[in-house]
This record gives C-alpha cells, structure tokens and sequence, in this order.
C-alpha cells in the first residue's frame, strides 16, 4: 500500500518544482557552444567531460551533476548562471534578485530536484539553490561529488547526512547548517521516510575567476 506523503513533505516538493517553469539545460549548452564555435571535442577538452556525456547532456538524455554543471560553465567560459539564464550585458549598479515562492527553475538529478534560485543575474560569485534530496543510502548515491569552490547549507526540512571525504557521516536535522570545502569529495542522503529539503549556496572558485576577469575588462 503506497504510503500518502505528509502535508510538510507534499510542501516542500511543490517549492521545488510544481509552479517553476520548465527548463532545457541541453538545449542551453547546445546554443552557448555554437556561439563559442566549439565543437564536442573542443568542449570535451576544455570541461573534462566525455563526448558522449555532452551529446546526451544535449540531447536531454543525461541530467548533469553539479560538478558537471561547473565543468561545463569552466567550458564554455560562462559563470554557472549563464548556463540558466540569458547572459548579462552592460554595466551594473546595485545589483539585486527576486525569486518568488516556486519560480526558480527547476533542475532534476537522480539525487537532488534542485530549484534554482536568482537564475537571472549572472557573473555572480554564489549559487543559491533548494534542494529536495532524494537519496537515501550512499551506496546508491554513486560516486561522491568533488569540484572547485565552497557550500553551506541549511536544512529546513527533514533529516540529512552528510557523507564525505575527511569526516565520518554526519546527521543534521531542520535548522542545522554545515559549510565546507567543495573540493573535498561529498554526497547528501535522506534519513527516514520523507525527503529532506535544505537551502544551499554553492560559491565557485571558477564563478569567482570569470567575475574578476569580467571586472578587468570593463576597467581596461
């Protein structure tokens, strides 16, 4: 017998992705690479990514980890927003993002439906996401995710461990934060029956680098 979800957890699922318009990452990298005249190949070598990961990543045929997702900005010579929004131009004073209640974009992996937040500006240095995780053992998770950069999260539902690289397993339940080194190999499961879903903020040393670049250039 299929077990009815509590009211908390039908919520959280709904902030993630029921009223945020749909979005096709492929189709996104497609056009960002014929506009960098790259090929598969040439993308390959500059994200560390297989041809055939990016033609299913194209295709619609592979959700991306994000450590993959920061191969493909690193790639394309793009900050990780730009990969979910139109790119920036012009000058900016004061900058400022409004995500309303269920309309970031959403992102499905098989471990995370990520909802992402302030899609709209680019060249900024944190990502900010919700997360419903999904994964419950880290055996099924599959490989621990390592990439340039720094996180915190923060949980506001549910219970997660946080597997890693240099730590024991670590439970932390609604209102605990944990920040740490992205490079350090890392995976987030679910304890208990419902999903869990925190808020994260992934800074990127890669997001970092192009914004300074992007300074330089308007200076000179």
């Amino acid at each position: 017998m299929a077990l009815r979800k509590p009211n908390s957890q039908r919520h959280a699922a709904s902030t993630v992705a029921d009223t945020a318009p749909e979005f096709d990452l492929g189709a996104r990298v497609r056009s960002l690479r014929a506009t960098a005249e790259l090929t598969l190949k040439d993308l390959s070598v500059r994200s560390g990514i297989s041809v055939s990961a990016l033609s299913k990543i194209e295709n619609g045929q592979l959700s991306p980890t994000y450590e993959k997702i920061v191969g493909l900005a690193k790639g394309l010579d793009v900050d990780v927003a730009t990969l979910f929004a139109d790119a920036y131009s012009g000058s900016v004073t004061g900058r400022r993002s409004i995500t309303r209640k269920g309309q970031g974009i959403p992102y499905d992996t098989r471990n995370y439906a990520y909802e992402i937040l302030c899609a709209d500006l680019t060249q900024k240095r944190m990502i900010p996401l919700l997360a419903r995780i999904k994964a419950r053992e880290i055996k099924a998770f599959g490989p621990m995710l390592a990439h340039d950069g720094e996180e915190v999260f923060y949980v506001l539902e549910g219970r997660v461990v946080l597997h890693s690289e240099f730590y024991e397993p670590t439970e932390l339940k609604a209102g605990d934060c944990v920040y740490f080194d992205s490079r350090m190999g890392h995976g987030c499961v679910a304890r208990g029956v419902e999903d869990a879903v925190i808020f994260w903020v992934c800074a990127s040393d890669a997001v970092s680098e192009l914004a300074r670049r992007a300074g330089q250039a308007e200076r000179t």
